[in-house]
């Protein structure tokens, strides 16, 4: 990962218009070193490598695009047994569309071969830049919808966008051969940096990107489209307030954590980081250093996926029930961090590369930053009625990145603390998805309707309720991967007649025997993972428990959009590891069926007593739209926590230091 220069302006606002995203972070190419650990992200070279094998075995021609080129991880077995020094395997994962057909192979990047290569007949692959970019141009040249804009009074269309969106569950047969997109326009005229203030309500194009063309119209009438929203950039808003004195975040005598690659260290914490086209960030071999013993936690974590369903049942919106990791990419769609804004002014950044449609190696600056934190808090302390008081501060280190997925800004956390714990913080900011209205308030005779599926948030628009769930896949290895899944059920007891009480709660503890979604039969549970063949001190089994706020869809499993993410049904699943399951939906979801991902990983119902296993933990939040979200929405926090559980002796901030070292010599 290195730094490079960014896009010329001209080509970097082209891109960010097509994929109605902020701005993005694409650099120019540069040489690359060689990978120096098994899970660093393919180099630019081998990325150029992985095309040219591919070219010269005559898998791929001329019109071949590329997907997605990325690491082929080597066997967990392997990456666990490798030491700094000893030779591993390179291979890269290649999905390719070509003659209208996709295809899934691995080229083994040492030797030169095709690993394997199959057609994809289920699904279809992720859409690439040319056909987002593309998608619009075939819509505003169509002479149809030309004629349904002019209905609307819009006749200049060099100050429309459109906004090309996955179609979500298809049901007929032959449309599901198709690669569609369904499309979207808004008009910004009077629009500066809000470009879905506007929107052209009740008329959407159904795109075919293999034929190139339109091939449905969808028309609901013409509904006014609302005036211009009030702008939300600095130099737009009316009244400021002071601004404040400065409170910043500083590491006046260096940072504490090093970064060597994709290796970081801070404190005891040690793990490997590289971006992932589709989950963004990957975090691999988390390990704790116990008095000079490295121990395992986990062997990785990253997002698997998001479904995104909106609650409008009308033919334009209903539909939408996005599944952004597998549909667009939290890597691909990866913003540039801003220096103080984005994060704080002691982060280091860190690049990625990925391909472009041809298979060409697409650098992207800035797009992890990792940085310390003091909020503040102490980790710990007590003040005894002798006066005497013990506080220990505590520092956190967070790595961030923020994908862009059109209207919605998701930022991504992992933090590390002292105490033992990794934080998974999902923080969503960005703009309500809005529908046109007639209503501008709602004291107007058409506002019941217009406000039946969100609210109204500005004259003539309303935010659409919708729900958001970002499914992790965490792959604990607790002190090594032999682990089992405890639920702890707090069961109510009534009290002995020789009590006082009438009532009190008790652990009772049963291991999950098999894989599918965990049951804890309400919110008077908790969920740990243990390694029955460890134990501290005092004989407990080593371990750590899930902190987390479950929340899962309200929607019917039969319903087809929830039938393609049945993951969020449940806010917990385990499984036994795979090394070819990564993605809680399936691997390719643009157009899938229901039932794929999870329900399959765990179908066999393997056991998971005594395995190498697998949590699925999902973050899920509804958004009941408000008027507070407009013109921008404030960031909204959600998270999960791992915390330790008998997995020490102690209290692991204990050794911390009453005070930061002195600066200076």
């Amino acid at each position: 990962m290195r730094t490079q220069r960014s896009l010329p302006r001209a080509a970097a606002a082209l891109i960010a218009w097509a994929l109605v995203a902020a701005p993005l972070s694409w650099g120019h190419a540069a040489s690359a070193a060689p990978a120096v650990h098994p899970l660093d992200s393919l180099s630019p070279d081998e990325i150029d490598r992985a095309t040219s094998i591919l070219k010269g075995a005559g898998r791929v021609g001329a019109d071949a695009k590329f997907v997605s080129i990325t690491l082929l991880e080597p066997p967990k077995a392997d990456v666990l047994a490798w030491k700094s020094g000893m030779p591993f395997e390179r291979s890269a994962a290649v999905v390719v569309l070509q003659n209208r057909k996709t295809f899934k192979g691995a080229v083994d990047l040492r030797s030169g071969q095709v690993k394997s290569w199959t057609e994809v007949k289920d699904g279809h692959a992720s859409f690439l830049l040319g056909e987002v970019m593309g998608a619009t141009d075939i819509v505003l040249k169509d002479q149809a919808w030309q004629a349904a804009m002019r209905k609307r009074g819009v006749t200049d269309f060099s100050k429309v966008i459109c906004n090309p969106l996955s179609v979500g569950f298809v049901p007929d047969a032959k449309d599901r051969e198709r690669r569609l997109m369904n499309v979207p326009c808004m008009d910004t005229h009077e629009t500066s940096n809000n470009l879905f203030a506007r929107p052209v309500e009740g008329l959407m194009a159904v795109v075919d990107l293999n034929e190139r063309k339109v091939i449905r119209l969808i028309d609901l009438g013409v509904t006014p489209i609302p005036p211009p929203s009030p702008k939300y950039d600095y130099a737009s808003v009316e009244k400021f307030r002071a601004p404040m004195k400065p409170v910043t975040m500083s590491s006046p005598a260096g940072d504490n954590f090093k970064v060597d690659g994709g290796q970081v260290t801070w404190d005891n914490w040690s793990f490997h980081v590289r971006l992932d086209r589709r989950s963004g960030p990957i975090l691999s071999l988390i390990a704790w250093n116990d008095h000079g013993k490295p121990r395992s936690v986990a062997y990785q974590i990253a997002a698997s996926e998001m479904f995104v369903p909106y609650m409008d049942p009308t033919p334009t919106w209903s539909f939408k029930s996005y599944l952004d990791a597998g549909e667009y990419g939290l890597g691909l769609l990866a913003s540039s961090l801003a220096p103080g804004r984005d994060c704080p002014a002691n982060a280091q950044y860190l690049d990625g590369v990925l391909p472009d449609d041809l298979g060409k190696p697409l650098p992207m600056r800035r797009v992890i930053c990792i940085f310390e934190r003091n909020a503040g808090d102490p980790a710990w302390r007590h003040s005894e009625p002798t006066g005497d008081a013990e506080s220990r501060p505590e520092v956190d280190l967070v790595v961030r990145a923020i994908a862009v997925i059109g209207n919605y800004d998701y930022i991504l956390d992992y933090v590390f603390t002292q105490k033992g714990e990794i934080v998974v913080r999902v923080g969503a900011t960005g703009i309500d998805a809005v529908k046109g209205v007639r209503s501008q308030n709602v004291k107007a005779p058409t506002a019941p309707a217009d406000t039946a599926f969100g609210s109204l948030v500005g004259p003539g628009v309303v935010g659409v309720n919708h729900d958001h769930y970002v499914n992790f896949r965490l792959d604990l290895d607790v002190d090594g991967p032999t682990n089992t899944l405890m639920v702890d059920h707090l069961v109510l007891k009534e009290a002995p007649p020789s009590s006082t009480r009438r009532t009190y709660w008790q652990v009772e503890s049963e291991p999950l025997a098999t894989e599918g979604p965990v049951e804890t039969h309400g919110h008077d549970a908790m969920v740990r993972i243990v390694n029955p063949t460890k134990t501290n001190a005092y004989g407990n089994n080593t371990g750590y428990v899930l902190m987390s706020h479950p929340v899962s869809s309200l929607l019917s499993e039969d319903d087809p959009i929830q039938g393609r993410a049945l993951f969020a049904t449940k806010p917990l699943w385990v499984s036994r590891y795979a090394a070819d399951q990564l993605f809680a939906a399936g691997e390719f979801v643009n157009e899938s069926l229901p039932g794929e991902g999870l329900p399959k990983y765990t179908g066999d119902k393997g056991s998971t007593v005594n395995a190498d296993l697998v949590l699925w933990y999902t973050v899920g939040f509804r958004h009941v739209t408000r008027a507070e979200d407009w013109p921008i929405m404030p960031t909204l926090w959600h998270e999960f926590r791992l915390r330790p559980f008998n997995f020490f002796d102690r209290n692991p901030a204990l050794d911390l230091a009453p005070d930061f070292a002195k600066s200076g010599p």
